[in-house]
């Protein structure tokens, strides 16, 4: 053991070869957890390199800031413990006790990382597990390299030359994602080609919904009205990319299925075009036009034409397509399409209309009518909004064969979409107006609309509205502005859009001392513990994704 302790300094000997080993490894592991944000929003951002770089310039490189903070406080730490124990490391001991202070640091912030709320945790699909064991051998890579370097070429700082690894993380998750890149392509060709095989052997009608907003909610309603009389495969959640509506086809859709509804998303253009050459739909539903993602496509017009390219399918093949013109945007793409069924509730010329219109805190009653005959509806599902994409879902259904009198049965069983002003009562604590999936601007009106029908103290929780580009502020006043007449408090969790949205509400009169900020959705769930009663009701408008925190 003394001789152990008292060799003197060299690479060439074994335990410098073990403690090499032992610190890489030990490193890698905390850094891999360490860069689990980096992950996550890579995911979230559906894989693509220019969400992920966008994801950098709109969060102001906080992430990036917290790796150099831990960098700098682990090689700042390590330098003067070194510089300290310089006298010392004859015996050789006294040369690795610096490496601790990276681990300790390096644990303190996976562990504050992994402590905080997720909204969409990281999915270890077989996607990102390939992605991650290439991530995880480059970082290994890299630790070895920077640990040898460190200690051959700069002795005080020795092994930990390794604290520099977070700074390079962002660089590390480019290298895998272009490594990666042609193997999860082929991959993906694969299953698409999978997917459209299958399809094609069955004898399906396809139907296709996309939209700025409401395509799930829409999509559900379709669904159980048509179950009425058909056996329907509808995509589950939100998988409505490429793979995750290839998934549905390849694991969901069953032989004797005789209706297949897929939602469409988009981002960018194009994107719709893509999804159709996969599912071929046969009747295409646009369910509104908004300013949704705004930031990724650029303007407006991309907006409208990524979503006419499910329309322009459709009627190149013949096909039926319905568009909710409840916003002027709609109306400008359904003017492009003759064969379009134009929907709203105060139109007269759709397949069935509505009238008589009762919305209530409860939920609707209204009446829907064809050309001969008039049903009585009831639904718990709260808000116009929601009769209007009845009405669009209906109209679809009755072009298919359903009667009134089946689809009537079909929109008393409906049920709220979770996160999508869903009623949530308690006999304990405040009562729940659970809009929290996500928010737009007509789905905040709607929000508000909801609210207005409440008869008691109202609390709004948001963070606002993003990805709106150049239009996010003037969106968010707006948003506070509207907030004024239906609110008594509102809490504004986040920072970046509380000048926009307080500064709506002081506009409209609102009183100040009710506008409160917290820095994230868990404290404002503290705050509400603390002065929401039990007659209270507190709406959660939009909760901002992942890697908006």
């Amino acid at each position: 053991m003394k001789n152990f302790l008292l060799l003197p300094l060299g690479f060439t000997h074994v335990i410098d070869i073990y403690m090499l080993g032992l610190i890489s490894v030990i490193s890698t592991i905390l850094t891999i957890f360490a860069g689990y944000k980096l992950l996550q929003v890579l995911q979230l951002t559906g894989y693509k390199i220019n969400g992920f770089v966008r994801w950098f310039k709109e969060t102001k490189y906080s992430y990036f800031s917290r790796l150099f903070m831990l960098s700098f406080l682990s090689v700042a730490a390590m330098l003067m413990t070194n510089v300290l124990l310089k006298d010392f490391f004859v015996i050789r001991i006294l040369n690795y006790v610096s490496i601790l202070f990276y681990f300790l640091f390096a644990t303190i912030f996976v562990s504050n990382l992994y402590t905080a709320r997720q909204k969409t945790p990281l999915v270890f699909t077989k996607r990102m597990t390939r992605f991650l064991v290439v991530y995880a051998i480059l970082i290994l890579i890299f630790t070895v390299l920077f640990s040898y370097i460190g200690f051959m070429f700069i002795p005080y700082l020795s092994y930990g030359f390794v604290g520099i690894i977070p700074i390079i993380l962002p660089g590390i998750v480019f290298i895998a994602y272009y490594l990666t890149y042609p193997f999860e392509k082929l991959i993906s060709i694969h299953y698409l080609r999978k997917a459209k095989k299958k399809l094609a052997k069955l004898n399906l009608k396809v139907i296709g919904i996309t939209g700025s907003y409401g395509k799930t909610s829409v999509k559900n309603i379709l669904g159980t009205i048509l179950e009425e009389k058909f056996k329907v495969c509808v995509t589950p959640a939100s998988f409505n990319t490429p793979l995750g509506l290839s998934k549905t086809i390849l694991k969901n859709l069953k032989s004797d299925d005789e209706v297949f509804i897929a939602e469409m998303g988009a981002k960018q253009r194009y994107d719709i075009k893509e999804l159709c050459g996969i599912v071929q739909p046969d009747i295409g539903v646009i369910t509104g036009v908004g300013n949704q993602h705004l930031l990724t496509f650029g303007n407006i017009d991309n907006i409208i034409e990524t979503k006419g390219e499910l329309a322009e399918f459709v009627s190149k093949n013949n096909g039926d397509v319905f568009i909710s013109t409840e916003s002027d945007n709609a109306k400008k793409l359904a003017e492009k399409y003759d064969n379009a069924v134009k929907i709203n509730l105060k139109s007269k010329d759709s397949l069935i209309v509505v009238s008589k219109i009762k919305v209530t805190k409860d939920g609707s009653e209204f009446d829907l009518s064809d050309a001969n005959k008039t049903i009585h509806c009831k639904t718990v599902l709260l808000g116009k909004h929601n009769i209007s994409n009845i009405l669009l879902s209906a109209n679809v259904a009755y072009k298919m064969g359903l009667s009134l009198e089946l689809i009537a049965n079909a929109i008393a069983k409906l049920k709220p979409v979770p996160h999508r002003l869903e009623l949530v009562k308690s006999d304990e604590f405040y009562t729940i107006l659970d809009d929290a999936y996500n928010s737009s601007v007509e789905g905040s009106k709607a929000a508000i609309e909801v609210l207005s029908h409440f008869k008691c103290r109202k609390i709004v929780v948001t963070p606002g509205m993003v990805e709106l580009g150049e239009e996010q502020y003037d969106a968010n006043f707006e948003f506070g502005h509207n907030l004024s007449k239906v609110a008594d408090i509102v809490i504004i969790d986040y920072a970046q859009n509380f000048e926009a949205i307080s500064s709506g509400l002081i506009q409209a009169g609102f009183d100040e001392k009710n506008i409160i900020q917290t820095a994230t959705l868990s404290q404002s769930v503290k705050l509400l513990m603390e002065m929401a009663g039990k007659d209270d009701l507190v709406l959660f408008e939009n909760d901002l994704p992942d890697n908006y925190s």
